[in-house]
């Protein structure tokens, strides 16, 4: 019979307990059928459990775990156990007989032949996140656990798992009966009595190492403290070469060698606290509530099923604020996962910051291992030594903070590193999550933009962190979205077929380090959270002089929301679903832009700092961009708006923006823009008659083809000078840089970034490997060059450039 606690219990959980559970909607998130019967399936018959689950239970649409449910004519439990309580230590479960009636119960009703299928829904509780208290042979007794409730009250999360279809588990049971004669229907009662035993017995134990693996998934490795980490990288094999050679160079001994790796250790290693981490946590959840109206996470459920499939975790979510690790960190925790030891960059040490980020996870690591080779190996080998372990682990790929908005090129050491630790122990099965982070307002974006104008960066420090703190505000929301996860065997197994029997070169390794990391910023970019502020940035940037009437912008807001609709069906793209006045009066009280009578418009000053924002997203609209930018220049040169000749001309322009946005390689670049355009003519863009398609929706299209103007420029004023050098070995792309970036018009509020230049020249030699033919040069110049405005009146076309 299930617990339903005294007065004290059900006074604890209604004035002293705090209880939260995930997924915030089990019912969408997990596919329940709320047709079809459900019974909860936990670990203990506890009443604090049970009042716990009670409270959520009702709150996310699940019914009352207490009451019954009628299951062909008959009534069962809404909530099954394993192991009932006890005032020190519950007795073994294949022991205590009474209550396996319910298991056999459940599966002698699906041994009938009916259409019956119920859903067993396994619910586990987690009272405090510690790892030191995992690893008990036996369930924790009342005292116990009333202790546990009265320290963790505030710290409960209820975690609804993937439910389990009783139908399916009968039919592997009786699969799994090695006797032929189970099945037949002249056995005798006995016999079958003890194959039904069997049975439960079986479900006992399967549910009892499931309960055991949630656990110990949810909430990490056993901690190992940092002196006893620091002593086991040490030991490493190939960091003792790496001594041993490095005596042998410096003529040095080996305790001084030694001696200096433990220096490098202390700088670099983790200590993390739990308590002090679930201070941190209280603070930040406090400091959260303070700064931002929301936070919204979408996507956790996949890496929640990685997570308790035992896979290792790698967390790579991009980097504009150093809110982001902050954030992440609080997010996985209340998400159900555990703690992440968190790569951060030497400069986040200083005092008193770094010592509490160093107790919350933090590893530190130099910017560069250049000029110190057995620092790079003693890192590398403190690294590989988390991953062995199976800590979970976040580094930022691109390195540092993005300045523009957009992704940087990634950096690959950590990602090496990944790779080249799994690689000698490929029976691991690793898991790298890519995650966009959103903000609808970043602190530093005031200072991204003074250092882009050549302001020199300032140091990080406690004084630069009260100055922040001074001028905390209206933030808005963040918005975290989880990326499709990367399996790195399944990535291998693809890439380089039978490399677990023949090994990987070092070619084939550098090669799939960068193949793996452009599949990690392709997957952030395919996660982006389209939120108000950006999405209404782009739009005011793209209109004329920064401007436009706010009737207008309400409908080329809600245009640019039904294109986000067709392009959300097949990917991890969020996007504001709310009424379109809605979304801009979201996005207006952020005082990013403004409102005047009717007409909305922003400042030169306000356009910098929207551009950042803008530069968040823009890679969603760039294929659209593209073809409204490639149709616009067939108009100029009055060429035929044939499919032929749009196919023709985007694809010459398409692999440009694949690399600098980093956006998908289509198997089928004609498939992939017929797509785009099949999307454009269903939200009123263009018209498809007689062979040829025309604008129907001229000021949405000129809006659109202006998402990428400031690319197009930057294209335009690269490319121009290129052609006079007539081959690759006489280009010198410094000086086509800084040629390229003062002959950039003084109205444009984008920066030229030093390394887009060099992508732009790598994309141009991969697509002409003996340099530009003058004919295709001609090409594109003419793409290249600015878009040009169209009107219509009637059936007459002007083009305003």
């Amino acid at each position: 019979m299930l617990i339903k606690g005294s007065i004290i219990h059900q006074f604890i959980n209604k004035y002293w307990g705090a209880h939260h559970y995930i997924p915030v909607d089990p019912v969408a998130e997990l596919q329940l059928d709320l047709s079809r019967p459900i019974t909860c399936l936990i670990a203990q018959n506890c009443a604090s459990d049970l009042l716990g689950l009670q409270f959520c239970s009702l709150q996310a649409s699940l019914g009352d775990p207490y009451s019954s449910i009628e299951v062909d004519q008959k009534n069962l439990r809404a909530t099954i156990f394993i192991e009932d309580g006890a005032l020190f230590s519950p007795e073994a479960p294949l022991q205590n007989t009474p209550y396996l009636r319910n298991y056999q119960q459940l599966l002698d009703l699906h041994r009938r032949p009916s259409n019956l299928n119920l859903q067993l829904l396994p619910v586990t509780f987690y009272w405090g996140r510690n790892p030191e208290k995992q690893g008990k042979k036996k369930p924790v007794g009342s005292l116990h656990k009333i202790c546990m409730v009265l320290k963790h009250s505030k710290n409960h999360l209820i975690r609804f798992n993937k439910p389990v279809s009783i139908a399916a588990l009968r039919h592997r049971l009786d699969t799994q009966k090695s006797d032929p004669q189970v099945n037949d229907p002249q056995v005798n009662d006995q016999q079958r009595n003890s194959d039904d035993k069997q049975s439960v017995n079986k479900l006992v134990k399967i549910t009892l190492t499931y309960f055991a693996n949630q656990k110990r998934y949810s909430i990490g490795p056993k901690r190992m403290n940092r002196s006893t980490m620091i002593e086991a990288v040490l030991q490493q094999p190939l960091l003792r070469q790496v001594i041993s050679a490095t005596v042998a160079k410096e003529r040095c001994t080996d305790q001084q060698v030694e001696l200096q790796c433990r220096k490098y250790l202390v700088e670099i290693a983790a200590n993390l606290s739990y308590p002090l981490l679930g201070v941190f946590r209280f603070i930040l959840k406090k400091l959260c509530n303070q700064l931002y109206k929301g936070i919204e996470v979408n996507h956790a459920e996949a890496v929640r099923q990685e997570n308790q499939s035992g896979a290792e975790i790698i967390y790579l979510p991009c980097h504009r604020s150093h809110m982001d690790y902050l954030l992440l960190s609080y997010l996985l925790v209340e998400q159900g996962l555990a703690a992440p030891h968190v790569a951060a960059g030497i400069n986040l040490s200083f005092f008193p910051l770094g010592p509490i980020f160093r107790r919350s996870g933090a590893f530190f690591l130099r910017r560069s291992f250049k000029n110190s080779p057995l620092y790079a190996a003693v890192f590398n080998a403190y690294f590989s030594m988390l991953c062995k372990q199976g800590y979970p682990i976040e580094f930022f790929s691109e390195g540092g903070r993005s300045r523009t908005g957009r992704l940087l090129t990634p950096k690959t050491g950590l990602l090496a590193t990944t790779l080249k630790t799994y690689l000698k122990q490929p029976e691991r099965n690793v898991i790298l999550v890519p995650i966009y982070i959103g903000y609808d307002h970043i602190m530093e974006v005031s200072t991204y933009i003074k250092e882009l104008s050549g302001q020199k960066k300032d140091k990080e420090s406690v004084w630069q962190l009260l100055a922040a703190v001074k001028n905390l505000g209206n933030f808005g929301h963040v918005f975290v979205n989880f990326g499709k996860p990367i399996n790195l065997k399944k990535h291998l197994d693809q890439q380089v077929p039978n490399w677990q029997t023949a090994g990987v070169n070092e070619r084939q390794f550098k090669m799939q380090v960068q193949q793996v990391a452009r599949q990690v910023m392709v997957a952030i970019n395919e996660a982006t959270a389209v939120s108000a502020l950006p999405l209404c940035a782009a739009i005011l940037l793209a209109s004329k002089k920064f401007q436009s009437k706010k009737a207008v912008f309400l409908r080329l807001l809600g245009k640019h929301q039904q294109l986000l609709e067709l392009k959300s069906e097949n990917s991890s793209l969020t996007y504001p679903k709310e009424k379109n006045h809605f979304v801009y009066r979201q996005a207006l009280s952020m005082n990013k832009f403004e409102q005047d009578g009717e007409l909305v418009f922003c400042s030169k000053n306000q356009a910098l700092q929207l551009n950042y924002y803008r530069n968040n997203i823009v890679h969603v609209f760039a294929l659209p961009s593209l073809l409204c930018h490639t149709i616009g220049c067939l108009m100029r040169l009055n060429k035929t708006l044939s499919f032929d000749n749009i196919i023709y001309y985007g694809a010459k322009i398409q692999p440009f923006l694949v690399a600098d946005y980093f956006l998908k390689i289509p198997v089928n670049i004609v498939l992939l823009l017929e797509s785009e355009l099949l999307q454009l003519r269903a939200i009123g863009v263009f018209k498809f008659e007689k062979g040829r398609y025309s604008v129907v929706d001229t000021i949405l299209f000129n809006v659109l083809a202006h998402h990428l103007q400031e690319t197009f420029l930057r294209y335009q004023q690269l490319f121009a000078p290129l052609l006079s050098c007539k081959c690759w070995l006489n280009v010198d792309y410094r000086a086509l840089y800084a040629q390229a970036k003062k002959n950039c018009p003084p109205s444009s509020i984008d920066s030229f970034d030093e390394k887009l230049t060099q992508v732009f020249l790598q994309t141009m030699q991969n697509e002409y490997p003996d340099f530009v033919p003058k004919a295709q040069g001609k090409i594109l110049q003419d793409l290249f060059a600015p878009f040009c405005s169209i009107d219509l009146q009637h059936t007459k076309q002007t083009i305003k450039c």
